[in-house]
């Protein structure tokens, strides 16, 4: 605590506010020499010709803050530099700085004058920020669960996560309509950088895998700095990506020529730019239809093979059948003939052969004629009813008998019968 001194002090112990503000800057200067290095983070970062920025040191629950400024003529040259490293100033970007504190006297104002921008620096810090989240990925089994879930054969229904109305998103839509396949577009607009890009793109991951009307998901921004995509290497997209491991794949067209993001580490598959993505998503379609291509191709020039094999055997079988119906028609030709000969002459042969068996029948019935019988001395008794006697015990005395002979018949009536020595009555005609 300064305590004011007893004694009258002259007029030259006192300093104007000019003198004393320029005392402290030489004093400073002498303290810091040419300059000295600072590290912190930009905040509140405002570029209208000169740059002004507040350099801020958050350790812990303490936090310093310090007003630094950048001359235009200074910051053009550092651009470049930044430029050449993928860098450039932004809100949230860690730097390490050099330049000379200063106490304006326009306005009271301490500040750092920055005249140098270690990019090392800040790309080391990028590089550990990273490292840091590809750990917690891999910690909680997040890392591949992505590149996990399975392609649809034909992804024809693609979701977009993107900035609508910017070149990424014309390049995209122009690349799909100049495929023509009948591709389904779903677009969801997101902020691509900025300090709400992380949420903005998070929200828009979340909504598009709820959704079951899509086969692949595709997140896609043009190039930028370094910087404009840390968002990319941010632990909350990579989760989000990661996430959508139970049923959409995520492509990815970040804008990146060299670098890689986390984002493009966690997703299915990674692209250079977004057009390179919408290019892959079309190959596979294209990769589908010319396999079904070839696959019907294969099958008609199977089927034309076959035809034509099933068409030669058809002929040979065909000529076969033909030969053998010629020769089984010219054998029956010679049988028919041999047949028809033997029909002329059987006739004649079967007719005199009838006619011995008819003559042989001749005979025999002449010989069974009773009346050649009769004629050789024997007679056929009958009853009056005209039955042939031909048993004595059937007759009885008094019976009336017609007996036939070879020229002629009597009657009788029987008067005595004789049956091998017996005699029973007398015969009287």
């Amino acid at each position: 605590m300064l305590h004011e001194s007893s004694s009258v002090l002259s007029s030259d112990d006192t300093f104007s506010v000019s003198e004393f503000i320029k005392t402290v800057n030489q004093a400073v200067k002498k303290h810091f020499g040419q300059g000295v290095w600072l590290h912190g983070e930009i905040q509140e970062l405002k570029i209208p010709g000169h740059v002004y920025f507040t350099l801020v040191d958050n350790d812990g629950d303490k936090k310093a803050v310090l007003s630094a400024s950048i001359w235009q003529g200074v910051y053009s040259a550092m651009k470049s530099k930044l430029a050449e490293s993928g860098l450039q100033l932004a809100d949230g970007l860690k730097v390490r700085v050099y330049g000379e504190p200063d106490l304006y006297s326009g306005n009271g104002r301490f500040s750092f004058k920055v005249a140098k921008i270690d990019p090392r620096f800040t790309l080391g810090d990028l590089i550990a920020q990273r490292e840091a989240v590809v750990k917690q990925l891999k910690l909680k089994k997040l890392y591949d669960a992505n590149r996990a879930v399975e392609l649809a054969l034909v992804p024809l229904r693609v979701g977009i996560i993107t900035s609508v109305g910017s070149a990424a998103h014309a390049d995209v839509l122009k690349t799909f309509k100049d495929s023509n396949i009948g591709f389904t577009i779903l677009v969801h607009d997101a902020r691509m950088q900025g300090d709400d890009s992380v949420s903005s793109v998070v929200s828009a991951l979340q909504k598009m895998d709820a959704r079951n009307d899509l086969d692949l998901l595709m997140l896609v921004r043009g190039g930028g700095s370094k910087n404009d995509l840390i968002a990319f290497d941010s632990l909350e997209i990579a989760t989000a990506i990661a996430e959508c491991r139970l049923r959409l794949p995520v492509f990815t067209g970040i804008g990146h020529e060299i670098d890689v993001s986390v984002a493009d580490e966690v997703a299915h598959l990674s692209h250079k730019t977004p057009t390179a993505c919408a290019t892959a998503v079309i190959e596979l379609v294209r990769e589908f239809i010319d396999s079904t291509e070839q696959a019907w191709d294969g099958i008609a020039t199977f089927a034309l093979r076959e035809l034509e094999s099933a068409t030669s055997r058809l002929a040979d079988r065909a000529n076969k059948i033909s030969s053998k119906v010629l020769d089984a028609l010219a054998g029956a030709g010679k049988r028919l003939a041999m047949t028809s000969q033997r029909i002329r002459h059987r006739p004649a042969e079967i007719l005199r052969l009838e006619k011995s068996s008819i003559d042989a029948l001749a005979d025999r019935v002449r010989l069974l004629d009773p009346v050649n019988t009769m004629a050789r001395g024997w007679s056929i008794t009958r009853n009056a009813n005209g039955q042939t006697i031909r048993d004595v015990t059937k007759l009885k005395s008094g019976d009336k008998l017609v007996t036939t002979f070879a020229n002629g018949s009597a009657s009788s009536t029987v008067q005595e019968i004789s049956s091998k020595g017996k005699s029973n009555g007398k015969s009287k005609e």
